[in-house]
């Protein structure tokens, strides 16, 4: 009786160690997602950034080509 006794609390220690690890790798978890997230945000505003840049650089050349044109 007393072995079982010394299991049961062994399983409750290990049962209050998992749990305390759960938290630990959900709290972890919680920053990677938001590093993830904020890294594809500014990689993502870059790329439009880049683009409306590259799109206005190439309206600007045709602009200028007409009025030199005329």
């Amino acid at each position: 009786m007393e072995a079982l006794t010394a299991h049961s609390s062994q399983l409750t220690a290990h049962s209050s160690q998992l749990t305390a690890h759960s938290s630990q790798l959900t709290a972890h978890s919680s920053q990677l997602t938001a590093h993830a997230n904020y890294v594809i945000k500014r990689l993502f505003c870059q790329a439009l950034k880049q683009a409306f840049s590259h799109f206005c650089e190439k309206a600007f050349f045709v602009v200028s080509e007409r009025e030199m044109a005329r």
